[in-house]
């Protein structure tokens, strides 16, 4: 089995469980859809160092229709959050680029935490990128240390999957952790 089928595997059934569990009130089927698409992002991400814009988009509008029903009044933070997602992205992109001359971020990721920063808004946004990049970091060095990946400065490191598990993890939790109330 290959890795990717493997953590897809995994990933499913913790996915609807934790949904069932920690899901904010209301959002029990859009919770879902966004944890489906996540792992299909991520999947793809892994296999392809690509994110398809069509499911970028998909995990948008499903944020849109999330604040439509459930969050009407709060609107600006959720688009606040999408731009401000999709930008800080395109300006490390940018920046990376001029700095090294080469690519070093995908616009998929900033893309993918856009469409994220609509499902949690901007007092999500750090703690999306702060568990995004902790995990991807820690995957990489036990790649490194574990020999099973050469790592070099130019190595590419799908970073969606980390993106998509930061997502997942921050919506769930932001309820319980008052990230929607800081406004």
């Amino acid at each position: 089995m290959k890795p990717v089928h493997f953590l897809v595997a995994i990933s499913l059934p913790l996915m609807v469980v934790s949904a069932w569990l920690l899901a904010p009130p209301g959002t029990i089927l859009l919770s879902l859809s966004l944890g489906a698409l996540l792992i299909a992002l991520a999947a793809v991400d892994m296999v392809t160092l690509r994110l398809p814009d069509a499911l970028n988009f998909t995990v948008l509008i499903f944020g849109v229709i999330m604040v439509a029903l459930t969050r009407p009044d709060m609107w600006p933070h959720h688009f606040i959050g999408a731009a401000l997602g999709y930008g800080a992205l395109v300006a490390l992109e940018l920046a990376y680029k001029r700095l090294r001359g080469r690519d070093g971020l995908g616009r998929g990721d900033a893309k993918l935490l856009g469409a994220i920063g609509m499902w949690v808004a901007w007092p999500g946004l750090a703690p999306v990128l702060l568990v995004a990049s902790m995990t991807g970091l820690v995957a990489a060095l036990i790649a490194g240390l574990a020999g099973k990946r050469p790592m070099a400065s130019d190595t590419a490191i799908a970073f969606g999957p980390f993106i998509a598990l930061a997502g997942w993890i921050v919506w769930l939790a932001s309820p319980h952790l008052g990230l929607l109330q800081l406004y």
